[in-house]
């Protein structure tokens, strides 16, 4: 009824009145609050919301008599109906408000022995209601799929994936180990690895190599030093046969971020063994967004030189994986013009331009009605210049010599740098090439 929370409030301000607390002060300085209990010449027990303290009787200095909230507490419980749940529930909602958590858990319990459906006390409760019935949160949660791993819940995939992480880890662990013993020789090291794995599946042993790889890569980038080179070459050999997203993305990434020519050429080699389109795809992307407007007009010093780096690293991952429908994206990272941006503090560069356009060779092809036409081939020379001269202004075309030996490898022809030849030629031939 709409008038029992009143009364409820008139007798918790009644209460509030006439209640008395301690609280004990300490020669420390500090004090206890809550309802003596019992109080003898050697000791002071204290009845706090927490719980019992016992007080040495030497360490009190004074006690004052002062409202408490649990004695509030207790006077109002006394006051409330035994079979009024709502007045039960209020008692609870106040004793929140003091932080009497436990006396407010147990007036919301009573609440709901009187009246199972009290919404108000089952919410503080953490029950929620699914299909006309009460469930605890976790029977909540349970019904809706989910497991508990520590104080966590979540789905029974996220689950096992918690689990494979956990073993991946340990996995990596170990194989550092292995790494460090010695001898530190390529195949001394996959000798240790292999062992270590046995007749397991291989998964989880595989996750591990692909995470120390790229580790072991990323430390010897900033190491004055190459210390793991044949460490990584037994781990690229090692995911060399095997199969999966997570072993071809790390062959992938070695392929061009590797600072040891022989590293990236050995997983260059594993993925060609695989035969998979999706590993084309990624280099040729590669290329692509290095030779993009984005890169071209507005990168930095340092990004044009990633730029150039990358589109080589690529370049030459395209010709070992031996796929002739890269030869379009290789004909476009053939040649590269950056947009150097001036500093504010410092003249524009001298640009001297000692390049000189020849005739270098003719080029028979074939047009789609057959006819044989004659292709003039030119070549530019830009060695005016002494390229073991320290020159510190950046040149900012770059001829791409990886795409330049991979157009090569893949076409059986000799363009040299000019682009419209080689896809000429290609456009005419692609069918003799690409199934």
């Amino acid at each position: 009824m709409r008038w029992q929370p009143l009364i409820l409030a008139g007798l918790m301000a009644l209460a509030v009145g006439k209640a008395r607390g301690d609280v004990v002060h300490l020669r420390s300085g500090g004090k206890v609050e809550g309802a003596i209990v019992s109080r003898t010449a050697s000791e002071v027990v204290v009845q706090t919301a927490a719980g019992k303290v016992t007080l040495k009787a030497a360490e009190v200095a004074r006690i004052e008599v002062k409202a408490s909230p649990l004695d509030v507490y207790r006077q109002m419980a006394a006051k409330v109906k035994e079979d009024d749940a709502d007045g039960r529930y209020q008692l609870g909602l106040w004793c929140q408000d003091q932080k009497l958590f436990r006396e407010a858990r147990g007036e919301f319990e009573r609440a709901i022995a009187l009246d199972p459906n009290h919404k108000g006390a089952r919410a503080k409760l953490g029950y929620v209601q699914r299909d006309g019935q009460w469930l605890t949160a976790a029977d909540a949660k349970k019904a809706d799929g989910l497991v508990r791993v520590g104080d966590k819940w979540m789905t029974e995939q996220e689950r096992v994936r918690l689990e494979q992480r956990e073993v991946v880890a340990d996995w990596a662990r170990r194989v550092r180990q292995l790494i460090a013993r010695r001898p530190a020789t390529e195949q001394a090291i996959a000798a240790r690895l292999a062992e270590a794995v046995g007749e397991r599946p291989r998964a989880l042993p595989n996750a591990a190599f692909c995470i120390v790889l790229e580790e072991l890569m990323k430390e010897a980038i900033e190491a004055p030093r190459d210390r793991t080179d044949e460490a990584r070459l037994a781990l690229v050999g090692l995911l060399a046969d095997q199969r999966g997203d997570n072993v071809a993305e790390a062959l992938r990434y070695t392929a061009v971020r590797d600072i040891d020519a022989r590293v990236r050429a050995a997983a260059i080699k594993a993925l060609a063994a695989q035969k998979d389109a999706e590993n084309t795809a990624y280099f040729v992307g590669l290329l692509h967004r290095f030779t993009s407007s984005k890169v071209r007009l507005q990168s930095d010093k340092a990004g044009r030189a990633t730029a150039r780096r990358v589109l080589r690293r690529a370049s030459e991952a395209l010709a070992g994986l031996g796929d002739p429908r890269a030869v379009p994206a290789l004909v476009n990272a053939l040649a590269v013009r950056f947009q150097l941006k001036e500093k504010a503090d410092e003249l524009p560069p001298l640009n001297i331009n000692l390049s000189t356009n020849s005739l270098a060779d003719m080029a028979i092809v074939t047009d789609p009605l057959g006819n044989q036409i004659m292709v003039p081939i030119t070549e530019s020379s830009n060695w005016g210049l002494d390229p073991n001269l320290d020159r510190e202004t950046e040149d900012p075309f770059f001829f791409n010599d990886a795409a330049y030996n991979a157009l090569r490898s893949l076409t059986g022809q000799n363009f040299s740098h000019d682009k419209r030849a080689w896809l000429a030629w290609w456009y005419r031939n692609r069918h003799n090439l690409v199934d």
